[in-house]
């Protein structure tokens, strides 16, 4: 794969470009990442809208203060 050394495919497993792994452990995170098994399905200028929905899906799962803010939940100072 270009732009990536040995340790990093190694890291990433069998894994290529556009593939989804078939399980994270999280069921969250999995039915976030459900949505990228269907690009090949979808014209490539439809893409990007499809990518950023799972990157922002991915920030607010992953990042739960991201996800209070962005509710409009602000603590205390």
């Amino acid at each position: 794969m270009a732009g990536m050394d040995d340790e990093s495919v190694e890291r990433t497993g069998d894994s290529t470009a556009g593939s989804v792994p078939s399980s994270t452990g999280d069921r969250h995170i999995d039915q976030i990442l459900a949505a990228l098994g269907r690009l090949d399905d979808l014209p490539v200028s439809n893409h990007a809208d499809v990518y950023l929905d799972v990157h922002d899906r991915l920030s607010g799962e992953l990042n739960p203060q991201q996800k209070l803010r962005e509710a409009g939940a602000h603590g205390s100072p």
